[in-house]
């Protein structure tokens, strides 16, 4: 069974709580903060592609790939003011 875009758009939530230590007391995406709406949003893009490839080019055939243990910058840009420090 396959997850409707709500669930996924919930999971991605749940990621970002556990990468910035953060938002436990927040359990519906649509509470959050707005970056990290957009954040979500922008995950799921990221997602529903070949995360990582990061340049693609038609004449020649050119990819260049990413590291795929880590979110994009863009992401990454939104989400990292919440970070909260683990002890």
């Amino acid at each position: 069974m396959a997850l409707t875009q709500e669930q996924l758009r919930q999971g991605y939530f749940e990621a970002i709580k556990d990468f910035t230590n953060n938002f436990t007391e927040i359990e519906l995406l649509q509470d959050a903060p707005l970056p990290i709406q957009i954040a979500v949003e922008k995950m799921e893009g990221f997602m529903s592609r070949d995360g990582s490839i990061v340049k693609e080019s038609i004449s020649d055939l050119s990819l260049t790939f990413a590291d795929i243990n880590s979110l994009p910058k863009d992401i990454l840009m939104l989400i990292m003011p919440y970070c909260n420090v683990r002890w």
